[in-house]
């Protein structure tokens, strides 16, 4: 014996899913960066344990969320070769902008100085 569901179920639960909003729920990555993101002196001494992977979208967080002081940490202690804000600077804020510079700048600095 054969069971069909009618197909009002599956478009009762797309249209429950949707009204609760499953699809849009952050994921508990981003709700750790968010949660991260709130104490700069925790962010910035977590920065020196934190996984690459982690980096780029902790990045984006910081850029887009206005956090200078750790954006310019997370430029110095970034593990990648490049760094690209291109895609970032839609709407361009200067403090934020300048934050990244001034991280750039710390790094050259550091690598300039002699050990």
């Amino acid at each position: 014996m054969k069971y069909f569901l009618p197909m009002d179920i599956s478009i009762a639960s797309a249209y429950l899913k949707a009204m609760m909003g499953f699809n849009n729920s952050p994921t508990l990555q981003q709700l750790a960066r968010r949660s991260l993101l709130k104490d700069e002196a925790l962010t910035i001494s977590a920065l020196q344990n934190l996984p690459m992977q982690l980096f780029p979208p902790l990045f984006k967080d910081a850029f887009t969320s206005k956090r200078p002081n750790i954006l310019r940490q997370i430029v110095v202690a970034w593990p990648f070769p490049c760094l690209s804000v291109g895609a970032l600077m839609e709407t361009p804020h200067l403090e934020t902008l300048k934050a990244v510079l001034d991280g750039l700048d710390l790094l050259m600095a550091e690598k300039n100085q002699p050990r």
